[in-house]
């Protein structure tokens, strides 16, 4: 990543990981072998290092952010210059991304098959079931039933 906080430590983001699958924060520090305490002031860490990166992301990208969930690892934006929604993720397997919510041509795009396999990856990292239909869809479609953003439309 080439924002200035650079990347989570490796137990950074498998407490990030760990907490976002729900455990709570004894379970945490059960697991990584240290204190409740521990892995609160590790939070902490997480948090501001999570929220820099998204915060860079909107600078470098010109977004204005909406919401940032840090625990899910996701903050919804809008682009001012092409007035869409965007959102950017952070997950363990892509770290961070943009995506420009448009309908684009992307069935032209050489990229769009490394799109789709970014998208399912963060799927099958997130609990996501994907099905037949769903990879079918374009992947601003795909992109929206990922990041729970499906029922806004």
């Amino acid at each position: 990543m080439t924002f200035r906080v650079g990347y989570l430590t490796q137990r950074e983001l498998d407490i990030w990981d760990l907490r976002r699958r729900r455990n709570t924060q004894s379970q945490i520090g059960r697991m990584m072998g240290v204190s409740r305490q521990a892995i609160h002031k590790t939070y902490q860490i997480i948090d501001h290092k999570v929220e820099q990166a998204f915060l860079e992301a909107a600078d470098a990208n010109h977004l204005e952010p909406r919401t940032i969930n840090l625990v899910e690892g996701v903050m919804e934006a809008h682009s001012p210059a092409y007035k869409i929604p965007v959102i950017v993720s952070f997950s363990k397997t892509n770290g961070v991304k943009v995506w420009y919510l448009y309908e684009g041509k992307c069935g032209e795009c050489h990229l769009e098959s490394s799109c789709r396999e970014t998208l399912e990856n963060e799927a099958q990292e997130r609990g996501v079931d994907i099905t037949a239909a769903d990879k079918l869809r374009p992947p601003t479609r795909l992109a929206t039933k990922i990041f729970g953003l499906d029922d806004r439309g």
